[in-house]
Parts: structure tokens; C-alpha cells; sequence
């Protein structure tokens, strides 16, 4: 009600004060409100399926992701302050814990923002999301400045934020803990009418997921371009910077730079195996018309993980143009979790998990890839299935200078395998 009061009077900041913990149902959002929280204030969902009613995703989701704060074809919008907003997912999902998926949960995002303009979502502190934390679903001009985004690691989907077919977007100076994907651009089916994801910026984050911490994809019908991501850490991370390109969508004109990526393995429920970087191109389905990969740039980047980086496409003219510069990675076996394999979920490559020896850098089916500068270490833990420094297959074009580092068992392993 104060919302409305408010936005019928041209807009203003409606306060949640400080001190105080409030409980509600699903809230909307009008044009020309700050919806502001001092600090120490909370607001909770209320943990009852049966309020949240209003869809914000096509129907193959199976009834999950609802509305909770929401706004659609509003502007000048904004959520702010230091207070706290809290999903309480760990009791939407009840005896679903730790991590059984199953649709037709009915859970809500913590926002959903549709057909917005000039969105700025600053300092707060998001936590324990039942689903997607942030969903911006055709967007355009938003900022996300310093924020803390804290889901809880064992709730499956719990993403942090999930650009859909936005433009103009920057995440700067935040903290991202999730349960799934912290940071995840996306081109959803039902959404066309909304284009691209087009100039996004993020910087100066750091990010913790149980899957993977920057990931585009893996819904690509649309197109991603024109992204630079920069200054940021990423740690105990099942992987690190993902690119899962799975439909008709190009993925292109995009750099990553000056960043420190810590992973490990979780177990196979989670979408991973430890990559630092992933670069993958295969069909969801066996008539899907795949797009491509191309003109990606990592640059000035120090990983440390149980596996390497991984460019790989189910066949030859997905990937093309990917630059390697001072890419440093240092492969040690940290986890009791099994390795030796590639996890190429989902879509249908075949098989999905593939059993395989590890190296420095897997890459395969791909044109014109150039690794400059870059470095790979061994750790004193080297399971038998850690293998090259680099291991190419059907790359035309492979331009490797400089390349410092051994194989994982130099004594009867090669450095370097280039296969056709």
C-alpha cells in the first residue's frame, strides 16, 4: 500500500527502518520507487508456496521461479541501503535439501525485474534465495554497485544474478556466494522479444559457487556480446569462468582479464570438474542448429584448480578466435572427489561426462586459438590420469609462443600433443 501511495504521487523512497525485521508475500514495484532499507533491517519471504503464484518463467521450468519483489515495464527504479533481504530458501526447500532437484518446486526469485529502464539495485545484502536470486529478464541501463549476495552453497539454482536478454549492464564491487552460478547471462526461449544481452561490465567482484562462478549460458537461443569482465576473484569454485553454448545464440567480442580462480571438484550432481576456464559448444539436442563461439580474449590470469582450462565443441566451426594471454595455471589433486573427466551437461554430446586425462589445456574442434605467455604447473598430489601441458585435436590454427611448463609426468608423457 505505502508503494502505491507513493507512486501515485509521482515516486519517492519508500523505507524499510532500521532495527526491525518484517515478513511479506510477493511485492511490486513501481515506476519512480526507491524501495530503501536502513541499515539492520530485514525482510523476509514469507516461506509459503501457496502465495506465490505469478510466473516469471516459460512453462518448461515446471511451475519454479515465481514472483516475490517484483516490477515490470517500470523505470526508474531502485532497491538500496544496508539492510537485509532474505529469501529463506533453506525452508522453501524443506527435505529437498541438500541438492534434489526436482521442478515443480514453486520457488520464488528474490527479484524479478521484466521490461525495465534505469535499474540500480546498490549496497544491500541479499541472502538464502530459493531459487535465482536476481532476474533481470529484458532490462536495460541497470547497475548493481556493492552489493553481498549470500545463498546457501547446497541449494540447487540458488544463482546470484541472471541477466536474461538485457543491455547496459554493470556489476560492480560485489560479493556473490551461490548455490549454483554467481554470475549468469542468459537468452532464454519465451523472451525473444527482448533481443540480445548486449555491453555488460562486471569488476571488482568476488564470487564462491558450487557450480560454476561466471557462466554464459547455458540457455543461448539469443545472442551474447560486446562483455568485459576484469578485477575479480573467484574461489572454491567448481568451476570458474564457464562459456556453455548449447543453442542457435552467438557468443562474441568478450574479455577476461586480471583475475585470480581458485577451483576444486564438488561431487556430479553439481555441473563442473574443476576448470578454471570452460569453453564448450554442443547441440542441446540432436536438431538443434548450433551457433558459435568467437573472439574471446583471457588475459592476465592466475588459476589454481584440479584441472585445466577446456575449449572443446561437439564438431568443427562452433569455436573460433580464442586468445590465451598469460593464462597461468597451477593443477593439483585437492579433493577426495574422483576425477579424470570432462563434463560436457547438458545437451546431447555423447557421452555428457566424458572419461579423460587431464591436461594443462584441452583443446578440441576449434579454429585459430593462440596461447601467448602462458604457463603450467604440476602439484605434488599428480593423480596418473594428469597428463600434457597442452592437448590439441582438430585445431586449425594453433599459435603457441612462449609456453613455460612440463608435462604432469614429463619422464614418459609429451609436453605437447597435437592430433588431427
Amino acid at each position: 500500500a505505502t508503494i502505491d501511495k507513493c507512486a501515485a504521487m509521482g515516486g519517492g523512497r519508500v523505507t524499510v527502518p532500521a532495527g526491525r525485521t518484517f515478513t511479506a508475500g510477493p511485492i511490486q514495484l513501481k515506476s519512480g520507487i526507491e524501495f530503501h532499507l536502513e541499515h539492520t533491517a530485514r525482510l523476509h519471504a514469507i516461506p509459503d508456496r501457496a502465495l506465490f503464484i505469478e510466473d516469471a518463467l516459460p512453462p518448461r521450468y515446471g511451475g519454479d521461479g515465481k514472483k516475490w519483489i517484483h516490477a515490470f515495464e517500470a523505470e526508474d527504479i531502485a532497491i538500496s541501503g544496508t539492510g537485509t533481504i532474505d529469501g529463506r530458501g533453506v525452508e522453501f526447500m524443506g527435505e529437498e535439501l541438500p541438492h534434489i532437484y526436482k521442478t515443480d518446486l514453486g520457488r520464488p526469485f528474490v527479484i524479478t525485474f521484466e521490461a525495465c529502464k534505469r535499474v540500480t539495485i546498490r549496497d544491500v545484502t541479499l541472502r538464502d534465495s530459493p531459487f535465482w536470486s536476481t532476474h533481470l529478464a529484458g532490462c536495460e541501463d541497470i547497475l548493481i554497485s556493492g552489493i553481498r549476495l549470500l545463498n546457501n552453497l547446497k541449494i540447487p539454482n540458488a544463482d546470484g544474478i541472471d541477466p536474461n536478454r538485457c543491455r547496459d549492464l554493470r556489476i560492480i564491487g560485489c560479493h556473490i556466494v551461490g548455490g549454483d552460478d554467481c554470475i549468469c547471462p542468459k537468452s532464454e526461449e519465451g523472451f525473444e522479444r527482448y533481443g540480445d544481452n548486449e555491453d555488460f561490465v562486471v569488476s571488482g567482484c568476488t564470487m564462491v559457487s558450487t557450480s560454476c562462478a561466471i557462466k554464459l549460458g547455458s540457455t543461448t537461443y539469443g545472442g551474447m556480446r560486446r562483455f568485459v569482465f576484469d578485477n575479480c576473484i573467484i574461489k572454491g569454485s567448481h568451476r570458474g569462468i564457464g562459456l556453455q553454448h548449447r543453442d542457435q545464440g552467438v557468443i562474441e567480442d568478450m574479455l577476461f582479464s586480471n583475475m585470480v580462480i581458485e577451483t576444486r571438484l564438488f561431487e556430479q550432481s553439481w555441473w563442473g570438474e574443476g576448470c578454471p576456464i570452460y569453453v564448450t559448444s554442443f547441440p542441446r539436442t540432436a536438431d538443434t542448429e548450433l551457433g558459435t563461439i568467437r573472439n574471446i580474449r583471457f588475459s592476465n590470469i592466475q588459476a589454481r584448480g584440479e584441472s585445466g582450462v577446456y575449449v572443446a565443441a561437439q564438431e568443427a566451426g562452433h569455436i573460433d578466435n580464442i586468445a590465451l594471454d598469460r593464462v597461468s595455471l597451477e593443477i593439483n589433486k585437492t579433493s577426495k572427489i574422483d576425477g579424470g573427466f570432462y563434463d560436457r551437461r547438458p545437451g546431447a554430446a555423447d557421452p555428457l561426462i566424458q572419461s579423460s586425462p587431464t591436461s594443462g589445456f584441452h583443446l578440441e574442434n576449434a579454429a585459430d586459438i593462440s596461447a601467448h605467455d602462458c604457463r603450467v604447473t604440476w602439484g605434488e598430489n599428480r593423480p596418473d590420469y594428469y597428463r600434457h601441458a597442452v592437448y590439441a585435436k582438430n585445431v586449425d590454427g594453433l599459435d603457441l609462443q612462449n609456453l613455460h611448463g612440463e608435462a604432469a609426468f614429463p619422464e614418459r608423457v609429451e609436453r605437447v600433443v597435437q592430433e588431427s
